[in-house]
């Protein structure tokens, strides 16, 4: 009988040259039993097809709702999610795991993490606190939400509190902004944060397969965030969606059709 996880890890993409490289990453990064789901348009690469502990599931939907697909498979105890552009650290997983167990045994303890993002090659600074709380930015911020509420970009957190809350909302196309309302979520139903002092990711900027990633996040997701956060009342909405809520999103995102 095979055991089961210890931490899975969500990563919707298309840079599938990239995909070995994460794997590779990820295992310089802890001792722990670990699955990697990829989710997305492309193949799994001859060179992951016999990893045991990677899978992968063909989806044509949004990156939201490829990276629910993707979740709905994962079976540890802990779960996080990265991007097909960004490499773990090495040692950074196991330090930013042990940081949450010595937490407690609470469920809804969640640790956030920083990550250094920019073009490779180029010069990549840690950004302060403030750059990954959701009061942060204008894209995220609300008079009506508490100041230091923290963004989810690059959490670890228990797999029942995610299954808890439903996952991302798949009304969101583009991930971040699918992180950052269950971060709301998360942290009005009692999550308990900490930011972790342990670097995780070492993310890379590409920009020439990004545009239609931007272009939902500024054009739908920011809109619909906004609005959503941006209300006095917000508090009615609902905090706990149907974890299967990615089955009411189109099967095809409407990139595939142009």
């Amino acid at each position: 009988m095979n055991q089961k996880p210890y931490i899975s890890i969500i990563i919707p993409g298309i840079r599938v040259a990239n995909w070995k490289a994460v794997y590779d990453s990820i295992c310089d990064s802890t001792n722990r039993s670990f699955e990697l789901i990829f989710s997305g348009p492309y193949d799994l690469p001859e060179n992951m097809k016999d990893l045991r502990n990677v899978k992968f599931v063909k989806d044509f939907g949004s990156p939201v709702r490829s990276s629910c697909v993707a979740a709905s498979l994962s079976e540890g105890k802990l779960l996080t999610w990265s991007a097909d552009d960004a490499l773990v650290l090495p040692g950074s997983l196991d330090k930013n795991i042990e940081l949450l167990e010595n937490m407690g045994d609470d469920e809804r303890n969640v640790i956030v993490c920083k990550y250094l993002e920019g073009k490779n090659g180029t010069a990549k600074s840690v950004q302060n606190d403030e750059y990954f709380r959701l009061s942060g930015s204008d894209w995220t911020s609300s008079p009506y939400l508490p100041k230091s509420w923290w963004l989810f970009n690059a959490p670890i957190m228990y797999r029942t509190f995610f299954e808890e809350l439903g996952g991302w909302d798949c009304q969101f196309k583009g991930t971040f902004y699918s992180h950052a309302d269950m971060a709301v979520r998360a942290q009005f139903l009692g999550a308990n944060v900490k930011m972790s002092e342990h670097l995780f990711l070492d993310c890379d900027h590409s920009q020439d397969d990004h545009f239609p990633i931007e272009k939902a996040q500024v054009h739908h997701d920011k809109p619909v965030f906004l609005q959503r956060y941006r209300d006095p009342n917000w508090t009615q909405n609902e905090m706990r969606i149907k974890m299967d809520n990615w089955k009411d999103s189109p099967s095809v995102w409407e990139r595939f059709l142009k």
